[in-house]
């Protein structure tokens, strides 16, 4: 997922503003954050459960 983050960052302020309902661009910047955040969140609980499976194979 790390390696995508250059097409991420791309991709999540158009999805934001089709998600968006209004075309205010407060709400949608506030949206381009939210999922951005949820994108990183989500890469750092996978390296997390990567490293605890590594750890319990060994």
């Amino acid at each position: 997922m790390r390696k995508y983050r250059k097409h991420a960052i791309v991709v999540i302020p158009i999805t934001a503003g089709v998600v968006t309902p209004s075309s205010d661009m407060t709400s949608q910047l506030l949206v381009v954050f939210a999922l951005y955040m949820l994108y990183q969140l989500s890469i750092f609980v996978s390296l997390y459960k990567m490293q605890k499976r590594n750890l319990l194979l060994e």
